[in-house]
């Protein structure tokens, strides 16, 4: 792409705010054919955004039994919470009791000035298994190494026999807003 016909465009009135859907975007590709080492590539807008996002989602596991902290370098994942019904107290029903663990990003500044500038949300979606009662409740409580959460069981029923053996995913966005 010429940068003239670049500025054509804009002087045309053919600058737009919003791109309609399946919008492309020139890109330079790099490319040994040319001297200057570029080629003019189409890309949609989706792509563009996508593959520049650093930010990608990003799956991480957390084997309950074995630690209790995950370590994450994105700000968006999802986190497969594994083995809290093979945990030696998993929560109990009606809020009783809580697994308390940690989400760690290196990259975030955590530091007592800085808490005030910390986005952080969850969704939890929890897939049971037979004679599985489990209500999954995720409240984040508070900052230490990590961002520290407790899991708990909301269901107010008696606890099913299976209970916890069910596939739990935690969803969380995670990053400085300031």
């Amino acid at each position: 792409m010429d940068i003239l016909n670049f500025i054509s465009w804009i002087k045309g009135g053919r600058r737009i705010k919003t791109a309609p859907k399946g919008s492309l975007l020139a890109v330079g590709v790099p490319t040994v054919a040319r001297d200057d080492k570029y080629i003019t590539g189409a890309m949609t807008l989706g792509d563009a955004v996508q593959s520049g996002n650093i930010g990608n989602t990003k799956h991480y596991e957390l084997d309950i039994t074995a630690t209790s902290t995950v370590i994450v370098n994105t700000v968006r994942g999802i986190i497969d919470i594994t083995n809290v019904g093979s945990f030696a107290f998993p929560p109990d029903p009606a809020f009783a009791t809580s697994i308390q663990g940690w989400i760690d990003n290196p990259d975030l500044d955590l530091t007592a000035g800085n808490r005030d500038n910390i986005y952080i949300q969850y969704s939890v979606y929890y897939n049971q298994t037979i004679d599985d009662n489990v209500i999954p409740y995720l409240i984040s409580t508070g900052v230490t190494t990590g961002l520290r959460f407790n899991l708990y069981n909301a269901n107010p029923a008696v606890a099913g026999v299976n209970n916890w053996n069910g596939e739990l995913y935690v969803y969380y966005e995670l990053y400085t807003i300031n």
